[in-house]
């Protein structure tokens, strides 16, 4: 029995058009796969950035509490120097004083004995000059029995000596005032070189540590878009199955008419 040509190829068609169905279904649901796994790979991907992102929070703050501790050192550290400063310059003021006090009175001690060995040798002058004055009325006492003549000599002798004493009593009280001025200004100087010998201590300034700055949230860079392509259309697959199949169909019949 001939199977007629035209329903051999309505046949083919049939069964092309149920060979596009089952394609078409094929990719589309080969869409749905690489769409679902799109997502997926996105969720992913978004999910280890919060972990990642999480993990460099935790050692930041990690980091950031290291700093801390070693700035709590630093200020500790800083501290004792300045309390080691502070310290020296107490000690130093110290003897600071305590040389400054001992200069003075050591140049007042020497001032009053430089003013007491002047006062002293002006006195012994001064009683020099006197027994000298006395010496020379008892020698004109005694020479009295010689008659006027004998006393007027002994005046004009005497006078003459008292007057060539009192120059060289002025000569030397000229050299003794210069000798005491030397003699103060060599105390001055000594007490000004002691007083000097010891200066207050420059406390070193330390600069304080700087504090750490507490770190930035970490920034999460945005997932890239990314594309599937379109899902394929059931109707125009349905329709590519019925004309394949219609034409498969119309080739067979027209091959078999040439046959026959």
């Amino acid at each position: 029995m001939a199977i007629d040509p035209v329903i051999g190829g309505i046949a083919t068609g049939v069964l092309g058009y149920g060979q596009g169905i089952a394609e078409s279904n094929a990719r589309r649901q080969a869409h749905a796969d690489s769409v679902a796994f799109q997502e997926v790979e996105t969720e992913y991907a978004g999910w280890i950035a919060g972990v990642q992102r999480d993990e460099q929070d935790l050692n930041n703050q990690y980091t950031f509490f290291q700093e801390r501790v070693n700035w709590g050192q630093d200020n500790i550290y800083v501290a004792g120097l300045r309390n080691y400063e502070l310290s020296k310059a107490i000690n130093q003021s110290k003897v600071v004083a305590d040389t400054r006090i001992s200069a003075a009175a050591d140049y007042i001690n020497q001032s009053d004995a430089i003013n007491a060995a002047a006062a002293e040798q002006a006195m012994a002058d001064a009683m020099s000059s006197y027994h000298y004055k006395l010496q020379g009325l008892r020698m004109a006492a005694s020479a009295e029995a010689g008659g006027v003549g004998m006393i007027d000599r002994i005046q004009q002798d005497f006078s003459r000596q008292v007057g060539d004493m009192n120059t060289m009593q002025a000569i030397s009280q000229q050299f003794k005032d210069r000798q005491l001025t030397r003699e103060q200004a060599g105390a001055i100087a000594t007490y000004l070189a002691r007083y000097n010998s010891q200066q207050f201590y420059e406390v070193q300034e330390y600069q304080d540590p700087l504090m750490p700055f507490a770190p930035l949230p970490t920034l999460v860079s945005p997932i890239p878009p990314s594309m599937t392509g379109a899902a394929p259309s059931a109707s125009m697959g349905a329709f590519s199955a019925i004309a394949g199949g219609v034409g498969q169909g119309l080739n067979t019949y027209t091959g078999l008419e040439a046959l026959t």
